[in-house]
């Protein structure tokens, strides 16, 4: 009985520390569906999110490279509206809108114009209203391209193409959130690049996660906004996303008159 006994505790311990030893299996992949259902559930659910048409947030803008900032303030309206105004020290008032169908912007450098080309898709993506509601209708061709690691921590990766730029999004294999997006952009002056921004602090507004930290590297430049506030379903005006008139240019100066000759004094 000893030596069965004996026998039995040294395949007991010889397994035991087999199994400590075999690395723990990987998740299985999921699905499309699954990583977007988990998504909109931690961001609060579809029916809070359905409850959200319009969406007004204002904070501060920063470039970093450059050392300036400002106040930025962002109007946002189901029907895929957007409007947003950033006052930078020492440059000026920029201002960009989409009205649904028209993508605009306005800036001391540039002026008032019409965007169009890949200028004007990368507007219209930037408005899509509750767009973690119809992710398979903007990305058609939507794909679970495995995993990744950002911040260190492990992330699904969805891969799709919009208005024909690939965009990649990353969603924490734990919380669920989208933490990250890379995306192809083109630049005013016509070259391609990458755009990654992450997605960070998110907090609960009206029972709906919002990020109030974004952090974006482009080809350009870099720059972070910090949302001090987030509102829902604030009354805008659709006038607000149209693209403003331009302006009138000013009256050219009358002449000045011509003063009367005084009295006695012949007219010339």
């Amino acid at each position: 009985m000893k030596t069965i006994a004996a026998s039995i505790l040294l395949i007991a311990s010889a397994a035991f520390v087999a199994a400590q030893n075999t690395p723990a299996a990987a998740p299985a992949t999921p699905t499309v569906d699954q990583v977007i259902s988990h998504y909109v559930d931690a961001l609060g659910g579809k029916a809070a999110i359905e409850k959200c048409t319009t969406t007004y947030s204002k904070g501060t803008f920063e470039v970093p490279d450059f050392g300036v900032s400002g106040p930025f303030e962002q109007y946002e309206k189901a029907g895929d509206k957007t409007f947003m105004t950033i006052d930078i020290a020492g440059f000026g008032t920029v201002r960009r809108g989409f009205d649904g169908k028209t993508a605009w912007a306005d800036d001391p450098q540039a002026g008032l114009r019409d965007l169009a080309g890949d200028e004007a898709a990368q507007a219209k993506r930037a408005a899509y209203y509750n767009s973690p509601l119809r992710m398979k209708d903007i990305y058609p061709d939507l794909a679970v391209k495995g995993s990744d690691k950002v911040n260190g921590k492990d992330a699904w990766v969805l891969e799709g193409t919009n208005g024909g730029s690939k965009e990649r999004m990353y969603f924490d294999t734990e919380s669920g959130l989208l933490v990250r997006e890379d995306g192809e952009v083109t630049t005013p002056d016509g070259s391609k690049g990458t755009s990654v921004t992450y997605i960070q602090d998110y907090k609960p507004v009206d029972g709906v996660q919002e990020p109030f930290t974004i952090t974006n590297s482009g080809p350009q430049m870099s720059f972070n906004v910090k949302r001090d506030s987030v509102t829902h379903n604030v009354a805008i005006d659709d006038a607000k996303f149209a693209k403003p008139a331009p302006e009138a240019p000013a009256p050219a100066p009358s002449p000045a008159p011509v003063p009367a000759p005084a009295e006695g004094t012949p007219a010339k």
